[in-house]
């Protein structure tokens, strides 16, 4: 993080202005910076409120590639990407650039009982778990969110052994999507621990790494492993991680403040919420409030927000944000693991997935939102031991020259 990925890709673009680009990214306020950071470009930003395009965004999206126009837009957008997206992209030899990982797998809000009313009433033609739009045309209200999507994007069922027997939907990102574009970048590290990695290894893509070098002033691609940022060989005295028995008791189980611990441990909720009031209050009272950030999952904060903090809140797997860079005082108040329909999904299909390596890219995204990112001290309440210890070993591989962790 911060070594110079998206300006080695403006700077590539800018020297390869007859190529057609779509960069997408988690954030709108990102697009607008590849917007400004490349004029001769003229980036355009797809959208949902013209008539001519019958107010639909991939309506626009399809008329701006057979244009040949360059595009910068967000993840989400990606969503709706259609076959004559597909087919548009191919023939116009588009290179894509994917600022950070792209969710291969989005949360298909679809009922059991009306995905199968679906495949009776043939709209969707069910193989082994996977679901495809059939072609036929739906005009009814009940299941036209489900079926929007379908007919861009191939929806899969997970579904979870044991007691609690369920089954999840979840949309697969085409893989005829990705294999379209002329040539893909992703600008992302420690890549072995995202769902993009996975998808890429269960379509057998093949992929290889690149680095960042300075040349004078400026950042450009090269082999990896490039240069490291001169900032994390003092990541031991940079990062103060809270050594505090009490304060951290909470978390010595392996899984203490997972998803599901946050479901079935109201009282540990409510002392972790004191835990978290403890350190801003007390461990890092020498901080200005305004310096405070603190990390959970949606529903988590719901359930720790308090006095003094409420508003310093992002979201725990939070990436390409630039607007916390002032931030030295965290708390990373989860366990992350991989969703449970997500890991099933790819387990399934033979690939192994790393769940140590998985949160700690999260984990480190998160934090590299702060002030460290700047290469100033930051002060973090980590409460669950296990995110704690990986935190403590990533630190001390890359403070003795460890590029190639994750490699």
């Amino acid at each position: 993080m911060g070594a110079g990925k998206t300006s080695a890709c403006i700077d590539m673009m800018n020297r390869n202005p007859h190529d057609k680009y779509i960069f997408i990214t988690p954030y709108l306020e990102e697009a607008a910076r590849i917007k400004r950071a490349c004029p001769a470009l003229h980036f355009m930003e797809p959208s949902s409120k013209l008539p001519e395009y019958k107010f639909t965004k991939t309506e626009h999206v399809n008329a701006l590639i057979a244009e040949g126009r360059n595009i910068a837009t967000t993840h989400r957008a990606f969503l709706f990407y259609t076959d004559e997206t597909v087919d548009l992209v191919r023939e116009r030899g588009y290179t894509l650039v994917i600022d950070e990982n792209v969710d291969v797998l989005e949360s298909a809000e679809a009922n059991p009982d009306d995905v199968e009313l679906l495949v009776r009433g043939g709209y969707l033609i069910e193989n082994n778990g996977m679901y495809t739009w059939s072609g036929k045309e739906y005009n009814g209200t009940l299941a036209k969110g489900i079926m929007r999507i379908a007919r861009s994007r191939d929806m899969v069922r997970a579904e979870q052994a044991g007691a609690l027997r369920c089954e999840m939907f979840y949309w697969i990102l085409p893989p005829k999507l990705i294999e379209a574009f002329k040539d893909v970048y992703i600008l992302t590290y420690l890549f072995t621990g995202q769902t993009l990695c996975h998808f890429l290894e269960m379509y057998s893509m093949y992929y290889e790494y690149i680095g960042i070098e300075m040349v004078g002033d400026e950042y450009r691609f090269c082999e990896y492993p490039g240069y490291t940022p001169e900032y994390t060989y003092d990541l031991q005295n940079r990062v103060h991680i809270l050594e505090d028995a009490k304060l951290n008791d909470i978390g010595n189980d392996y899984y203490a403040l997972s998803m599901r611990w946050f479901k079935s441990n109201p009282d540990g909720v409510e002392q972790l919420k004191r835990n978290i009031y403890n350190f801003f209050r007390h461990k890092a009272e020498f901080i200005p409030p305004d310096q405070r950030m603190w990390g959970a999952h949606k529903k988590g904060k719901e359930q720790l927000k308090g006095k003094g903090y409420t508003k310093s809140f992002l979201t725990f797997n939070a990436r390409a944000v630039n607007e916390y860079r002032h931030k030295t005082c965290l708390v990373y108040a989860l366990n992350v693991f991989m969703n449970v329909g997500e890991k099933t999904f790819f387990q399934n299909a033979g690939i192994y997935v790393d769940d140590d390596m998985y949160a700690l890219s999260t984990m480190i995204q998160w934090i590299w939102r702060s002030a460290i990112r700047e290469g100033n001290d930051i002060y973090i309440y980590v409460p669950s031991s296990r995110m704690r210890s990986l935190l403590r070993e990533w630190i001390r591989s890359v403070s003795s020259g460890g590029v190639q962790y994750g490699y």
